[in-house]
């Protein structure tokens, strides 16, 4: 595929101008400036011998709580308890942590060390000078630690309110499609973080209203969803011999409210023999639709039902990143291994990927997979119910070896959602994209204005597929997001070359299916 071809294809979310960020970091350092002197006296007369890093960050996060408590609505104030903005407070404190604690660490570390190079008679005021390390001190040493930060906390402040914005919108829908009417629709609870930071630091949300009513939040289209749960609904009214669980859902253009499904254990050994029977004739379905990215955070299990609650990537996707020495070629996988459900071993030469595959046995009990059913509180692992998986996935070859089911699956299925939204396309791996981010955190790359940013452009450009790609890249986990591009409009959703040829290794996939889940283990059936 030719560059400019790749550059039609695919098209990274735009995202609005750090103008904002930039005032935010000029306000902020202001704050700061004013504060740590008041913090240092009050430290001081308590003659504190250390300081956390979360005394550290106490600060800024009071600065971007009051600024998003101050820019939110009268009305939105209204439905939010204290406890709402104590649980976003907490939100904030781990995406600041995680981007400034690297730096925070050496500048600890150096302080540290040059209390201990002094001698004796002087290492107890040393010592105090190591509790007063601040913020201010480390952003005025590493200049672009302030601009990461204001990133964040402009990023963090503007999903809120695009949050707070839609509930208010949809409250009436939503009190009569998810939650009890009766119930006040006050909200008691926010646990954003469920997902990994796209397009501005938007992630997936639990939301907790009065009455212990919980809705899930994604900050995105749920067409991809609607199709897989209408698949199933159509594979249950043709025989496949199961019925499934399907989340209720509340669809917008561009986000989505969902059911919120707890984790359930399952009452008997049957329950976990239905279990893992639906998801065999899941992944059949899986391979079917082309989806990938289904790892184990994707999946949840409640009692016998394995439920699917991020179909994002679903549809024909042209191979995604290839290193520029060739050992990674997806498009010489079979289809199944596609999907992410299965463990990959070195002959298929794309890389390592085992412990996050859903129907990996490598994964261990004491890591209790939240996608793996429970009885008696023991995580009942894939590799004991080898025989259902298969048996499942076969109930699904069975479907499918009448030529009328296959032209009518891909007629009322498929073909209708053919031209909606833009479809998720996978460049490169999430894990990849989060090591790029850990590392641009170094405080190697904080120590001027723009080293950051540089680091980022080479380290994205050196492996992307073009230049414009690589940009793009570096601009998102610039902003500390992982990239998200989609494909363009028009794209067929799965073409019928796929569709037909996905159908025809079915079989040959079950066979796939047992020897990978056995994989590396010995361990018998239940």
């Amino acid at each position: 595929m030719s560059t400019r071809r790749q550059r039609q294809s695919y098209e990274c979310a735009p995202v609005a101008a750090d103008a904002k960020a930039v005032r935010i970091a000029r306000e902020l350092k202001i704050f700061l400036e004013k504060t740590t002197s008041r913090s240092r006296a009050h430290r001081s007369r308590r003659r504190r011998p250390t300081i956390s890093f979360d005394d550290v960050f106490a600060p800024a996060l009071t600065f971007a709580v009051n600024r998003l408590r101050g820019t939110t609505s009268p009305v939105a104030k209204k439905i939010l308890t204290n406890s709402t903005w104590d649980d976003l407070r907490r939100h904030l404190a781990k995406r600041l942590a995680f981007a400034l604690a690297p730096t925070l660490r050496l500048q600890q570390n150096a302080a540290k060390a040059v209390a201990r190079s002094v001698e004796a008679g002087k290492r107890q005021r040393n010592r105090q000078l190591v509790s007063e390390i601040t913020l201010l001190e480390t952003i005025i040493e590493f200049p672009d630690l302030l601009e990461t930060a204001a990133r964040l906390i402009s990023a963090w402040i503007d999903a809120q309110h695009e949050l707070f914005a839609r509930l208010l919108r949809d409250k009436a829908d939503l009190c009569s499609t998810l939650l009890r009417y009766r119930q006040p629709f006050r909200v008691t609870g926010i646990r954003p973080g469920l997902s990994d930071p796209h397009e501005g630091g938007k992630t997936v949300t639990m939301i907790e209203f009065a009455g212990n009513s919980r809705v899930i939040y994604k900050p995105r289209a749920s067409d991809r969803e609607q199709l897989w749960f209408e698949a199933l609904r159509w594979l249950n009214q043709n025989g496949v011999g199961v019925s499934f669980r399907m989340p209720k859902m509340l669809a917008r253009r561009n986000y989505t409210w969902m059911e919120f499904l707890p984790t359930m254990s399952c009452r008997n050994l049957r329950a976990v023999r239905l279990f893992y029977f639906r998801w065999g004739t899941q992944a059949a379905l899986a391979q079917i639709l082309s989806a990938t990215d289904l790892h184990r955070d994707n999946w949840l299990a409640t009692g016998s039902q394995p439920i699917l609650v991020d179909a994002e990537v679903i549809g024909d996707t042209e191979s995604p990143l290839r290193e520029r020495n060739n050992s990674l070629d997806r498009e010489s996988l079979p289809p199944l291994l596609c999907t992410g459900l299965l463990p990959l071993t070195p002959r298929d030469r794309v890389g390592f990927y085992r412990g996050i595959a859903p129907l990996d046995a490598a994964i261990p009990e004491t890591a209790r997979p939240s996608c793996w059913p429970r009885y008696r509180r023991v995580p009942q692992k894939p590799s004991r119910f080898v025989n259902e998986l298969v048996r499942g996935f076969e109930a699904v070859v069975g479907v499918f070896a009448t030529p009328e089911l296959v032209r009518e699956f891909f007629h009322e299925i498929i073909l209708p959602v053919r031209r909606q939204e833009l479809g998720r396309v996978l460049l490169r791996a999430s894990a990849q994209y989060g090591r790029l981010l850990r590392d641009s955190f170094e405080a190697r790359n904080m120590i001027s204005a723009g080293e950051r940013w540089r680091r980022l452009a080479r380290a994205c450009c050196a492996s992307a597929l073009n230049r414009e790609i690589g940009l793009a890249e570096a601009r998102s986990l610039l902003r500390c997001d992982i990239p998200k591009f989609r494909r363009r409009r028009g794209a067929f959703l799965v073409s019928w070359k796929h569709f037909s040829a996905a159908i025809a290794q079915l079989t040959r996939s079950s066979q796939l299916l047992r020897r990978r889940v056995l994989l590396g283990t010995r361990v018998g059936r239940c």
